[in-house]
């Protein structure tokens, strides 16, 4: 079967193609969810030229920091970039507006077109398997085999978000267990459902598939600063919701460990994942 060609196209005003392009666009990536991977903490030594650089104790200039730069980039589809030069126009401002970014294949002829993770605004994705690893690996980096215990000085992570699978709270691990390394952390996503294929794919490109986070406006628990304690809102603990249940394990037995770190915005809510 022959494809249908629209051969009048080149002749419409340049106006009205480049609005035809723009609709032709893929929807911009909003809640970006990405995949851990053991390897972004890294140790660095501060120079006299960083605004926490310690002359009084040098010990303190060895610094321990997530490199969240360092996880692997989302790929993302633009078609668009292989139309005509005008398309490619119209794609490449938009990506420039999107943060997106071009890497090209080992071949150097392949263009693939990624994003970074934002830690501003992106979700980090920790599941089952990667736990252990996620919650142990600081713990490896600061103390060593043979370095034992003394002053350190450890950066907290830039991102503030995390999701977790449902699966994750029946086996009673406590999310306080990463207030030590992780104190940034405000909010935590559960995914029901388990939702096992999600996958970050690409492992051989070193990027990831599209993931985004979807319905992040239900009944979530918040803690509460003034009143010292965890609050519903949203839905006030309707027990017709599922993921109530679910919901308040995770926020159990929180209370003195936000107040240690002086943690003053957590909230945990349900969330579901989407492929893009």
């Amino acid at each position: 079967m022959s494809t249908a060609v629209f051969t009048l196209f080149p002749n419409l005003p340049p106006e009205l193609r480049n609005q035809i392009w723009r609709a032709a666009l893929p929807d911009k990536v909003r809640q970006a969810l990405y995949f851990y991977k053991r390897g972004c903490w890294r140790t660095r030594r501060l120079t006299e030229d960083d605004e926490d650089y310690n002359d009084d104790n040098d010990q303190l200039n060895t610094c321990h920091e997530f490199r969240h730069d360092l996880l692997d980039p989302m790929k993302v589809e633009v078609p668009l970039l292989f139309v005509n030069s005008e398309a490619r126009g119209i794609a490449l401002a938009w990506m420039q507006g999107q943060g997106l970014k071009i890497r090209f294949c080992e071949d150097g002829q392949s263009p693939i077109v990624i994003r970074p993770f934002d830690p501003k605004l992106d979700t980090l994705y920790i599941s089952l398997k990667t736990w252990d690893e996620f919650s142990n690996e600081p713990y490896d980096i600061v103390f060593p085999p043979g370095h034992g215990s003394g002053y350190y000085n450890c950066a907290p992570p830039a991102f503030t978000r995390i999701a977790v699978p449902e699966a994750f709270f029946q086996h009673n691990i406590p999310l306080s267990d990463l207030f030590h390394f992780y104190c940034s952390l405000e909010k935590v996503f559960i995914i029901p459902n388990a939702q096992s294929d999600i996958q970050s794919g690409e492992n051989d490109l070193k990027m990831q598939r599209r993931w985004e986070l979807q319905s992040t406006q239900g009944p979530m628990l918040f803690w509460n600063n003034d009143r010292d304690c965890f609050e519903w809102r949203d839905n006030e603990g309707d027990s017709k919701n599922t993921m109530n249940s679910v919901i308040e394990k995770a926020c159990d037995g929180l209370d003195e460990a936000i107040k240690f770190y002086e943690m003053t915005s957590f909230e945990v809510r349900a969330v579901f994942a989407v492929r893009k």
